[in-house]
């Protein structure tokens, strides 16, 4: 057994020594050559607003690139988010604001929890659109590499993960209780026994 497990590490260590850093492995053993990631300014984002004579419909949360076009009903003109094409409002997602000032990338005044719900935004995209590249500025640089504002975006995600954890368990410790007050039978309290 622990022949076979040394063996494993080896075999791993032999792969990550050798293979080139732009190549990865996939499940079945089989290599994939991985691509860089697009990279995109502002400007370069603005052209895929999906107004005529645009280049496509995308747009971006947390610097990252999503082809939304599948979704042009709600994304194109007249759509009901079309202000967010062409763009990173990813502050908007969670405040709702759609004004011109509410659609921007500047996230640092959301909470550990909002950032949370931001990263749940950022799930839902990625599990729904094709993700095609990255927006060089607040989030990324303009070789890719994450910037300090993003760090301190991930530091805070993590806060408010170990938050949303423990505000679950609380709930598991502290089931909720409802009251009810009527004039023929007064005041009632129950609290909730499902855990």
């Amino acid at each position: 057994m622990l022949r076979y497990a040394l063996g494993a590490c080896l075999s791993v260590l032999v792969a990550v020594l050798f293979f080139p850093p732009d190549w990865s492995v996939g499940w079945g053993g089989e290599s994939q050559k991985v691509a860089p990631a697009r990279l995109l300014s502002r400007s370069d984002l603005s052209l895929y607003d999906g107004e005529k004579g645009s280049r496509g419909l995308y747009l971006a949360i947390l610097g990252q690139v999503f082809d939304v076009h599948k979704g042009h009903k709600h994304y194109g003109p007249g759509g009901g988010y079309h202000f967010m094409a062409g763009k990173d409002s990813s502050l908007a997602f969670i405040t709702g604001d759609f004004t011109e000032s509410g659609l921007t990338d500047d996230v640092s005044s959301l909470s550990p929890l909002e950032v949370v719900a931001l990263y749940d935004w950022l799930d839902f995209y990625h599990k729904e659109y094709q993700h095609v590249g990255l927006v060089v500025g607040q989030f990324y640089d303009e070789t890719g590499q994450p910037t300090e504002a993003l760090l301190e975006v991930e530091a805070s995600l993590a806060e408010g993960q170990k938050l949303k954890a423990q505000s679950e368990a609380e709930k598991i410790l502290f089931p909720p209780c409802n009251s009810e007050w009527s004039s023929s039978r007064g005041k009632r309290v129950w609290c909730s026994t499902k855990r």
